[in-house]
């Protein structure tokens, strides 16, 4: 069975649905069971059975057997974990942090390159995937992890309808969010003990960041993360609730941007925030995509306002990982003057 997650924003649970059926209504691949006697046992269920069935199985905290793995029902335990291949740099940030060794049989080539990665020597312990089809076809996974942003859902559609075992997931827009799509995808692939220690790894390092602020008295800055192509993230955005979360006002949100958007150099320079955080401003980018960047007008804004420098591979994909770049930012905000509109920039 091919399954996607699917985000309740009314109610803000996850649920699964069934990616593929065939014309009677049956998902595209037989359900495989053995009788008590050993036989193996072909069954096509319907979509209302299935979705039941993976329904209860989540909210015991156990998962569903994937394909290819075997289940005992009586004690609860699978005969082996399911292997994984992840096909870009989010799904590979996901699958590395909870994954044992054994499952990864593939990682896509992004997260190999340590300038986009920030877990590229860890990655390249791996074979290196480019996402096709074809490729994953060859790898034989029982599971392919596919995040969902940008082009990622038609992707994920496209490998579903060739009969693979599909989970995609969206990207998170809070870091409770990263919570809830840790702890499934941990389930999913028989790993929810790990999921739920790296959960709480990342919950304590969070406390004790915001302990540290609460004792420092932070100042609640106007903070503005910018990009080179003038790209920036308003309400609604895994970075607008980071900055939230560490008491900085959100200057996109500010300026009424929503989501991943774009802020007019026009607009900036007329409400110029007291901090400007740099993502992606440390690495190569092509001439033309970076030319807000380099404009004098904004070059000339920088020397004003303190900047705080970020590695772009830094802020990940809103995943637990966020905790990597949060650990930097407060580190960094503790270095500032106290008087930060009037002190020159040596950040």
């Amino acid at each position: 069975m091919s399954v996607f997650p699917k985000w309740h924003r009314s109610d803000r649970r996850w649920s699964w649905f069934e990616a593929s059926r065939d014309d009677s209504g049956c998902s595209r691949q037989a359900h495989r069971r053995r009788d008590a006697s050993g036989t193996r046992v072909f069954s096509c269920l319907s979509g209302g059975v299935l979705w039941l069935a993976a329904s209860m199985a989540l909210s015991a905290g156990v998962s569903a057997p994937a394909r290819g793995t075997s289940a005992n029902l009586t004690h609860g335990a699978v005969d082996h974990l399911p292997t994984v291949v992840s096909t870009n740099l989010c799904a590979d940030l996901l699958l590395l942090g909870i994954a044992a060794p054994e499952q990864i049989l593939s990682v896509s080539r992004q997260s190999q390159n340590s300038s986009v990665s920030p877990v590229a020597g860890q990655a390249r312990r791996y074979p290196g995937n480019r996402g096709g089809v074809e490729e994953v076809l060859h790898l034989k996974p029982d599971i392919v992890l596919v995040y969902t942003g940008w082009t990622g859902r038609r992707h994920a559609e496209l490998l579903a309808r060739q009969g693979i075992n599909v989970i995609a997931l969206p990207y998170p827009r809070r870091w409770d969010d990263a919570h809830q799509m840790t702890r499934e995808m941990a389930v999913r692939i028989g790993r929810d003990a790990a999921g739920e220690v790296r959960v709480a790894a990342a919950e304590q390092r969070l406390q004790q960041l915001l302990q540290m602020l609460a004792q420092r008295r932070q100042t609640a800055y106007s903070a503005l993360y910018l990009r080179p192509s003038g790209g920036t993230a308003g309400t609604g955005t895994y970075v607008d609730d980071l900055l939230t979360r560490l008491g900085l006002r959100n200057a996109a949100a500010e300026q009424q941007i929503s989501g991943w958007g774009r802020l007019p150099l026009e607009r900036l320079i007329s409400a110029p925030p007291e901090l400007l955080l740099l993502g992606y401003f440390d690495s190569a980018r092509p001439w033309a995509s970076s030319a807000y960047g380099r404009h004098p007008v904004l070059q000339a804004l920088m020397q004003q306002r303190p900047t705080i420098n970020l590695p772009g591979n830094a802020w990940g994909c809103g995943g637990l990982e966020l905790i990597d770049v949060a650990e930097q930012l407060v580190e960094a905000l503790g270095k500032l003057p106290a008087d930060i509109c009037n002190a020159p920039n040596d950040h």
